[in-house]
């Protein structure tokens, strides 16, 4: 049978834990995403309630408060509403949680019936609904207190968000820095009530069946905030995952709540997501583990980089160039060598059996080391000082004049996106689209 996780003591621990806090016996285990950071597993049971689904922390995730302790902890407080998945327990040795699994299935892209994927699309703006109209006090969650406005809410994420890059990230993209300083300045006076937004909204974290969607799943981004955030994740997500348009989001999330949303305030929520979301993929590339899928990671980085500018630009009202550069600098490679040696040595090498194939990729290996050790780039300093940039940055946005800070973003964005190409395959040319 197909182990939890691969540490057999760990193994043993977790299959022993949930066997006496269901008191059924497992018959099989399925994995269902594995990586460097998090696995998570669906065990069938011989018993009530029949089957359990695991999220395991492999403990090497980037330190964030949105940890699976947090998701534990609030969807034990919902117990089932907002279409959550009910907890089993916790598992604090493994830093693991278990849950009932709900019905239906995740695979989105396979929704080939046009009626069907429009029955969906509207029970998914209507569980969205669901989620956000949750009593935030019936919580009773200190990071999640009641009676926040909208806007200070948000001022609140972005204060969070920019200590933990500070924190983390020794040398953090001027566009990351820039994006929350514009975000403090449009900061929208909103004094309706905060909500409780899902966090990490969109395909791959909603099931479904015939009719409607029967859950949601993935809440360790869950915070307060703007409804439309979560909207704006989908959109977010579209460069790997596309779902709807924003007009056929906005209507359908207009027509659930009954509140007539603004795409401007989309597009503000859109721009804040997207901003948010950088900081922990920065974490993850800043943790240097070889572990990670480093080419989508880094790969959604740079497209996202390209959304964000143009959405910015659409906020602001203006067109940039979007004509690629014919050259531009070039990156610092250092830590790429390391993780295409750690692939074909821990991953690949052990699947070959052939002695000759052993031989030349074994060879491959140590030019890979020779080239690191020739072409690498030793670690940059920073570009500049964080708080000059941000000061910089506050001045030009109060001014209004950020039309050539935002076009040097791009062309530079564009370039990296060229040197990627082969890299992304089909996500070359993404954008979220609103």
């Amino acid at each position: 049978m197909t182990g939890i996780v691969d540490d057999e003591a760990l193994d043993a621990s977790l299959r022993a834990w949930i066997e006496a806090t269901t008191g059924s016996g497992i018959t099989a285990i399925q994995r269902v995403s594995g990586g460097a950071f998090r696995t998570s597993c669906r065990v069938d049971l011989d018993g009530a309630p029949g089957a359990a689904f695991l999220k395991i922390d492999l403990g090497s995730a980037p330190r964030t408060p949105f940890d699976l302790r947090r998701e534990h902890e609030l969807l034990t407080r919902l117990d089932g509403r907002a279409r959550t998945p009910r907890t089993i327990g916790w598992h604090e040795g493994a830093t693991a949680m278990a849950m009932h699994c709900l019905p239906g299935e995740a695979r989105w892209a396979g929704i080939a019936d046009e009626a069907h994927r429009d029955r969906i699309e509207r029970s998914f703006a209507e569980a969205l609904v669901e989620c956000h109209a949750v009593d935030i006090a019936s919580l009773a969650l200190d990071h999640l207190p009641p009676g926040l406005t909208i806007g200070e809410a948000i001022r609140r994420e972005l204060d969070m968000w920019e200590e933990l890059l500070d924190a983390n990230v020794a040398d953090p993209d001027p566009l990351t820095l820039f994006a929350f300083r514009w975000l403090r300045h449009r900061l929208p006076a909103d004094d309706r009530p905060a909500v409780l937004v899902q966090g990490d909204a969109g395909p791959g974290n909603f099931l479904f069946d015939a009719e409607r969607v029967t859950g949601l799943v993935d809440w360790e981004m869950t915070h307060l905030g703007h409804p439309l955030e979560d909207l704006g994740c989908v959109l977010a997500r579209s460069l790997v995952q596309p779902m709807a348009s924003a007009e056929r989001l906005l209507s359908l999330y207009r027509a659930a709540s009954g509140r007539d949303w603004t795409m401007d305030e989309l597009l503000y929520a859109t721009i804040l997501v997207m901003a948010r979301f950088s900081v922990p993929i920065a974490l993850a590339l800043e943790s240097r583990h070889t572990g990670m899928d480093f080419g989508l990671t880094n790969g959604y980085f740079r497209l996202s980089q390209i959304s964000l500018i143009r959405l910015i630009a659409r906020a602001e009202g203006l067109t940039l160039d979007e004509t690629p550069p014919a050259s531009g600098p070039r990156p610092a490679i250092g830590f790429e060598f390391d993780y295409l040696r750690d692939v074909l040595g821990t991953i690949v090498r052990p699947a070959i059996d052939d002695p000759y194939v052993q031989y030349r990729l074994d060879g491959a290996i140590g030019l890979i080391g020779y080239l690191r050790a020739a072409l690498a780039d030793d670690a940059a300093g920073p570009r500049s000082d964080r708080d000059e940039l941000r000061a910089l940055y506050a001045d030009r946005i109060a001014k209004g004049d950020i039309a050539a800070t935002l076009q040097e973003f791009l062309a530079e964005a564009l370039w990296r996106e060229t040197l990627m190409k082969d890299m992304l395959g089909p996500l070359h040319g993404g954008r979220v689209k609103l």
